[in-house]
């Protein structure tokens, strides 16, 4: 019996954490009973691209977020679920846009349209005021919904019924510890031995607050002249963010790494992980940083929920003091329990993908029979 696929549907699946969960899942869900397929709304190259093909995926790419043609839009959302009748379920992760693609998908007997929260709330710009505006029609046309979080899924669903389903990674890459390939990556970085690594992980963008970022860098350095700072990403804001090093003193003190294939290595070169963004849903670096057994200092916006494991401290946003405060008298050792901690929680991928293929295939034989 061939699998049933299931569509969904993005922004585009570049290299941050909601698309970074959805593929935690492609490759840990049975595949030989559910396939995915994907709906961007760029056509693009993107970072996943080769490997969802390679998994079994098809990827669909429409251009409206680069022309903003609405009505060649809506006709070819419409032509995709009248030529594709074998999509039965579709998965929208993309709320801004929901309101056009869950009613095309309606409109041709589309019989389950799943909505996913990500986020407590939008970035502070007209894209985020307008993003907000367009979510508020997500739920009409919605008959199943999941939020990575109680706080993601009232923000977005209100008070409709939603299954808090938790961003899972992969426990056993995480908890892989090397230290000789330690010792090589940091040499490779240019970090000497002694020196103090720390690290984020993050888009370059107004939500991940990398200039409060570099202000705590900039404390942390009157208290620990060795740090050094460790950024995996890239973004509208990585030039803006460049500049403020400069300004700030510390460029020569700060790794910009873009975006890595083996992220997981790239926590174990670090030393403690840095969270400070203005808002999260349920951060899959913070889930992947203490599946790693990292030491966490993480702002206090973020939903304590988030934290699984021990070694997270939530701390003042506006306060870099206190953030070099707390980094300059942790300990910052690794925490050995912290794959058991995760198991506990419910933070590995494959309770993840049981929980969402269970869903999945009950609601295919509810609505094919």
């Amino acid at each position: 019996m061939a699998p049933i696929r299931v569509l969904q549907i993005m922004p585009a699946m570049d290299a941050g954490g909601m698309e970074t969960f959805v593929m935690n899942v492609y490759r840990a869900i049975d595949r030989e009973r559910v396939q995915f397929d994907f709906l961007y709304h760029y056509d693009k190259p993107c970072f996943y691209d080769y490997e969802i093909q390679a998994l079994g995926g098809r990827i669909t790419k429409l251009t409206v977020r680069q022309d903003n043609n609405l009505p060649r839009y809506l006709h070819q959302l419409d032509r995709l679920f009248a030529r594709h009748t074998e999509y039965r379920i579709v998965h929208g992760h993309y709320s801004g846009f929901g309101m056009f693609y869950n009613a095309a998908a309606r409109r041709r007997g589309v019989p389950v349209r799943v909505g996913h929260s990500h986020n407590t709330a939008y970035e502070p710009n007209l894209i985020g005021r307008l993003d907000k505006v367009m979510s508020a029609r997500f739920n009409r046309d919605l008959t199943d919904r999941f939020a990575c979080s109680r706080k993601a899924g009232e923000m977005l669903f209100g008070a409709s019924p939603f299954t808090v389903l938790p961003n899972g990674v992969d426990t056993d890459a995480f908890a892989r510890h090397d230290p000789e390939a330690r010792a090589r990556l940091r040499e490779h970085l240019g970090v000497a031995p002694g020196e103090l690594l720390l690290g984020h992980v993050g888009r370059f963008s107004a939500q991940k607050n990398h200039a409060g970022l570099l202000r705590i860098f900039a404390a942390v350095r009157r208290r620990r002249p060795d740090a050094r700072l460790l950024l995996l990403g890239t973004g509208p804001l990585e030039q803006e963010t460049r500049a403020l090093a400069d300004r700030l003193g510390v460029a020569d003190r700060v790794i910009f790494a873009g975006v890595r294939t083996n992220v997981q290595a790239f926590y174990h070169a670090m030393d403690a992980f840095l969270l400070p963004s203005l808002f999260e849903g349920l951060p899959v670096v913070l889930v992947e940083a203490q599946a790693a057994g990292l030491p966490c200092f993480v702002a206090d916006t973020i939903d304590r929920g988030a934290a699984f494991a021990s070694g997270v401290e939530f701390l003042p946003l506006e306060d870099p003091e206190a953030w070099a405060d707390a980094l300059a008298g942790a300990s910052l050792a690794r925490n050995p329990l912290a794959q058991t901690q995760a198991l506990a929680a419910g933070f590995d991928v494959r309770t993840s993908a049981e929980i969402l293929q269970a869903f999945y295939l009950r609601r295919y034989a509810e609505v094919t029979r």
